[in-house]
């Protein structure tokens, strides 16, 4: 019996390994959370990360926390910062936290009152070569249901450390952990 689980579990295992350096597509609906996502090939070189869930809270509360730049680090466990002009075609600094390390980095910010923010730019450091298009946007769902969506599109050849298709398969871990956190604090 012991081996046949073994066996089992190493297949799920393979299965698993290879779903993950393949296009991920997961929906997942539990009694307080519906969120979908997903990394998808656009084009050649030019891949997208996905992900949305729904608040529980009109689009106004969930805009207002969101863009409450002072406040972000206190429930973003990833996001930790957005200093400068936070108006469409602003400078701004955005500041990440990843690994127990803040990274720093200049962006000019792309912002529509209650509908997105982001950026798009050339990437840096290990990242060069490739193109970066982030967005924080929110759809109105109902009077007291919102669908935040988080997605990123990473085009061009890169770099030999870094690819567009990796970068999207690496941020797919991370956005949901953001949104889901974005959710608690709107919800709270």
């Amino acid at each position: 019996m012991r081996k046949k689980q073994k066996v089992t579990t190493l297949i799920i295992m393979v299965i698993l390994n290879w779903a993950c350096k393949n296009t991920v597509n997961l929906e997942m609906k539990t009694k307080d959370m519906l969120e979908h996502i997903e990394v998808r090939e656009l084009n050649t070189n030019h891949w997208q990360t996905y992900t949305d869930i729904v608040i529980d809270a009109p689009i106004e509360k969930v805009w207002k926390v969101l863009t409450d730049w002072n406040n972000i680090s206190n429930w973003s466990s990833s996001l930790v910062g957005i200093n400068g002009n936070t108006h469409n075609n602003g400078k701004v600094m955005i500041s990440y936290l990843v690994d127990g390390k803040t990274y720093n980095t200049p962006h000019v910010f792309i912002y529509k009152d209650m509908q997105e923010f982001g950026w798009s730019d050339p990437m840096e450091g290990s990242f060069k070569g490739l193109m970066d298009n982030h967005r924080f946007r929110v759809e109105k769902i109902s009077d007291t249901e919102t669908r935040f969506i988080q997605s990123d599109d990473f085009k061009g050849l890169g770099n030999k450390d870094m690819s567009a298709e990796q970068v999207a398969k690496i941020t797919v871990e991370f956005f949901p952990i953001f949104n889901r956190e974005l959710k608690i604090e709107v919800e709270n």
